[in-house]
């Protein structure tokens, strides 16, 4: 839950033994609790997207779902993430795991490098490789590079517009927002 100045006020589930068991032991909520949600998020435009989506929920009073992908360099996993409006100016947003798999060939671990030539979606995990376009994590198996600066390849943006768009003009949206999307959407 995010207070009126997107502060984390509260985080539950399995937050802290997921954080743990993905080397995330800086995550633990005793570290996150009462910071900017923003110093979590990896990317400018990653944080600006997430800041947009966040802003259409409170002004229309509607919740917002989308898929993204949170992988290891062993499992892909699917997520739903729904920000929903509260009183006074709080959302909740919940991140709900629909799919988990092992990859058939696990992934080299990657890190932020916010120079590195190498683009890695925040939405759908896919790569963009100078010269060679943008591809599922899984197609570059273990070419995948070792540093990747986190963007919004252009099939996510869309699909983040259309549902900030739909939320703001208090519509459907007229794309699925769920359900799976990435490079090749849009």
């Amino acid at each position: 839950m995010l207070d009126p100045d997107d502060r984390i006020l509260w985080i539950g589930g399995e937050w802290d033994e997921f954080a743990l068991a993905n080397g995330g032991s800086g995550a633990g909520s005793n570290r996150v609790l009462a910071t900017p949600l923003a110093r979590h998020v990896t990317g400018e435009t990653t944080r600006a997207a997430l800041a947009r989506m966040i802003a259409a929920v409170r002004d229309a009073g509607a919740p917002l779902r989308i898929d993204y992908r949170c992988d290891s360099p062993r499992l892909l996993r699917r997520v739903q993430l729904t920000i929903q409006p509260m009183k006074d100016d709080r959302v909740l947003m919940v991140h709900d795991l629909r799919d988990a798999r092992a990859f058939e060939v696990a992934l080299p671990p990657w890190h932020a490098d916010e120079t590195a030539a190498a683009r890695k979606c925040s939405f759908c995990g896919a790569v963009h490789l100078p010269d060679a376009g943008w591809n599922f994590a899984e197609d570059l198996g273990a070419d995948h590079p070792a540093g990747v600066a986190y963007v919004i390849c252009p099939g996510c943006a869309a699909q983040i517009d259309e549902g900030v768009a739909s939320l703001r003009q208090r519509r459907a949206p007229s794309t699925p927002m769920t359900g799976g999307f990435g490079p090749g959407a849009g």
